[in-house]
């Protein structure tokens, strides 16, 4: 058996830097605040309002010490261009997910006792399903990216007997 760390934390003592937008720790009550800014007509850059959203005070030194503010915009820096690339519509699904959890914490979305039972009784299956979702996000992330709109395609406008209410 290898006795090698595996992890950047193992490894160094030091917690690596989240890769990713959806390890960065959110304040769901700046994501909530967008969404009431966006419903009632601004528009935003996507990127901003994800890095806008980070608890940043979540980051430390090595000594477990807050970081200084040069710091924290040394890092804001590094994750903007390091995302740069990120399609709008990945970061709208990752800040609708944060935005539905704090739905759900404050009970404006209520799940089923089964489903709640569900993460109590059967973590790792409530992690999977979390996982699945995360995954979901990046392929839908990759497609739009991927896409280029056809010059010959005709989009109607909807319906208006057909569009559902999506602020409720």
């Amino acid at each position: 058996m290898d006795d090698k760390p595996d992890t950047h934390d193992e490894m160094t003592g030091v917690p690596a830097l989240p890769e990713t937008p959806h390890e960065l720790p959110l304040d769901r009550g700046h994501v909530d605040a967008l969404v009431d800014r966006v419903r009632a007509g601004e528009t935003v850059d996507l990127l901003a309002a994800v890095l806008n959203a980070v608890d940043w005070s979540s980051f430390t030194t090595a000594e477990g010490e807050p970081l200084a503010e040069q710091a924290r915009a040394d890092l804001r820096h590094y994750y903007r261009q390091k995302w740069e690339d990120i399609g709008p519509l990945f970061l709208a699904e990752l800040l609708s997910t944060e935005f539905m959890t704090e739905q759900r914490a404050r009970g404006d979305v209520v799940f089923s006792e089964r489903l709640l039972e569900l993460g109590r009784t059967e973590p790792e299956l409530w992690h999977e399903i979390r996982q699945f979702f995360r995954r979901k996000e990046m392929v839908t992330a990759l497609l739009a990216a991927g896409h280029v709109p056809s010059a010959n395609t005709v989009v109607s406008p909807p319906d208006e007997d057909d569009e559902e209410d999506l602020w409720e």
